[in-house]
């Protein structure tokens, strides 16, 4: 039985973040010097913007409006903006901890990147 491209995106993507989650709370135990408390909040706004990347481009799609490749770049860039908008707020504000924010901001940023150009490349194959 083929499932929903959507519904599949977002059972791997849930699926991914449970999984950060509970690296993550291991890593709190043990590695307190370098992961910052505030880990589920960066968490679930990776995990909606991820989503939010990922529904724009499947609809877009579907009305066939623009091509893969650039509906793809725009919510990149996007993304992208939304990232460092958040990273340099969380910088002005909060000043005396700043190593293990960068260090949890940096790696979530790079999983989620990672999880989201793979399966857009998958997607992309299928279409």
């Amino acid at each position: 039985m083929k499932q929903n491209p959507l519904v599949s995106y977002i059972t791997k993507l849930s699926i991914l973040s449970i999984i950060v989650c509970f690296i993550g709370l291991f890593a709190l135990f043990f590695l307190k010097d370098f992961i910052t408390t505030n880990l589920p909040y960066y968490i679930v706004m990776f995990y909606l913007c991820t989503l939010i990347g990922y529904l724009f481009v499947y609809f877009s799609i579907k009305k066939g409006k623009m091509k893969f490749e650039n509906i793809f770049m725009i919510t990149k860039f996007g993304k992208l903006l939304v990232y460092i908008i958040v990273f340099l707020i969380v910088l002005w504000l909060k000043k005396e901890s700043l190593i293990p924010f960068t260090i949890t901001y940096l790696v979530l940023y790079v999983i989620y990147l990672v999880f989201d150009t793979l399966t857009l490349k998958n997607f992309s194959k299928k279409i």
